[in-house]
């Protein structure tokens, strides 16, 4: 059994329980509600509060604050959640909220890459593998899927859905959702191209990536309805599960897609 270590400028709370072989920081913090899973490392000024509760194996840098309370003005006072995943490496200065809701919890799952000063707010569901570039934000609902990257200082707006290996371009601002494996950039953000060069990294066959581009292609750029288009893919593609998870993900969420503007189209917000 791996030996806890703990600086003795530490505050760790009485009710906190920390898992074997941890390594705490100096002036860290770690509060009442928190559970720390084995083999996490928390550098100096890491604080961990709130109904907080984080796997194993995860690293946190100095002035991270994670699990703190919602900054949504509808919180009520009730008892809200964050659970964090295996083996992230979250880096200073990154900021996890609770939810709003009571009993809603935020969570962000395993092997991410959360860079310098990342904000995940209230209600977020942020998949595996996945990596946000410095100064990445995410408002309130936000949904990212599974081996996406969000680029630098980009933004995201309320309910909007990053899709699996899904891209969005540094400094953008996205209020609408990106497809599975598209690549969206801009401000506002536009889905532009599929992520060929992700989808390869992450072990797709070529023929996937050719199904999907034609599923990219039918969606955004043929002019077919979404019903048109749906049954053209169905056909063309029965048994592709990446065709039929962007199908789905066309069917669902609140805010549509970020399909490109039409040229001569009023931007004015």
């Amino acid at each position: 059994m791996a030996e806890t270590l703990i600086h003795p400028s530490s505050v760790i709370s009485p009710g906190a329980r920390i898992g074997d072989g941890c390594r705490v920081g100096p002036f860290c913090y770690v509060g009442e509600h928190v559970v720390v899973g084995g083999n996490c490392t928390l550098h100096s000024h890491v604080v961990l509060d709130g109904h907080l509760r984080m796997g194993a194996g995860n690293e946190v840098y100095s002035f991270a604050c994670l699990g703190k309370q919602t900054q949504d003005l509808k919180y009520k006072g009730d008892t809200t959640y964050v659970e964090i995943g295996d083996r992230n490496l979250i880096r200073e200065y990154v900021t996890i909220n609770s939810s709003t809701g009571g009993g809603n919890t935020t969570r962000l799952g395993s092997d991410c890459m959360i860079q310098s000063y990342c904000h995940i707010a209230h209600e977020c569901q942020v998949g595996n593998h996945v990596v946000m570039s410095s100064g990445a934000m995410l408002s309130g609902h936000v949904e990212v899927g599974n081996s996406a990257i969000i680029g630098g200082y980009a933004g995201v707006v309320q309910f909007v859905r990053i899709g699996t290996m899904a891209m969005l371009g540094g400094f953008s601002k996205l209020a609408q959702d990106i497809l599975p494996y598209c690549i969206a950039e801009g401000a506002p953000a536009a889905i532009r191209a599929v992520n060929k060069i992700g989808m390869d990294r992450n072990g797709k066959s070529r023929e996937t990536i050719k199904a999907v581009t034609d599923a990219f292609r039918t969606i955004i750029r043929s002019g077919l309805t979404a019903e048109e288009a749906q049954a053209a893919l169905r056909e063309s593609y029965p048994d592709t599960p990446e065709v039929a998870e962007m199908l789905a993900f066309t069917t669902s969420g609140s805010r549509g897609l970020a399909r490109p503007r039409r040229k001569g189209a009023d931007t004015t917000p």
